[in-house]
């Protein structure tokens, strides 16, 4: 009988133990959640340096585009597109307020498809696709401007979209 009870108290001893785990672990959880200032103050120092790269990659694109030295052009495109989806990579890492997990959703799509015609039209320029290009960076300036207004309220600067950074 004696073994029995050590037994019982030995499966009562796991239970408590593996209840205080989980209830540790779900408030560790909730301390990690920002609110939206924070999670705009974390975003944004992950973007200035990006941003300020970015800026660097298409310095004289226009002209590059405009004087047909289209390969140079995709090159610097090419580049952006890296740094553009190394920046949505990070920014997507950062824990999210749980109040607008669904908005934040939206923006990031709104994100990656972004990536995804900053590389098309680079790979339109390689191939000297000059139509294929002006569409595809149309799209990206709409679907910029989209995802900007998904997250207006937020208050982004380095964060939000802005053509004249990529111009």
């Amino acid at each position: 009988m004696r073994f029995r009870a050590i037994r019982s108290r030995a499966r009562w001893t796991v239970s408590a133990a593996c209840l205080a785990a989980l209830a540790l672990g779900a408030m560790a959880r909730a301390e990690t959640a920002p609110d939206q200032a924070e999670y705009v103050t974390r975003l944004e120092a992950i973007c200035k340096p990006n941003v300020e790269a970015t800026q660097r990659a298409v310095r004289g694109l226009r002209s590059n585009v405009q004087r047909e030295r289209l390969t140079v052009a995709a090159g610097q495109l090419s580049r952006a597109r890296r740094i553009f989806d190394r920046t949505v990579g990070a920014i997507s890492a950062v824990p999210r307020p749980p109040a607008d997990r669904t908005q934040l959703a939206k923006w990031f799509s709104y994100l990656r498809l972004q990536e995804s015609y900053l590389g098309r039209a680079a790979a339109a320029l390689k191939a000297r696709r000059i139509v294929s290009y002006q569409h595809n960076a149309v799209r990206f300036v709409h679907t910029g401007n989209l995802a900007s207004d998904v997250v207006i309220s937020y208050g982004f600067n380095y964060c939000r979209f802005k053509f004249s950074r990529f111009s």
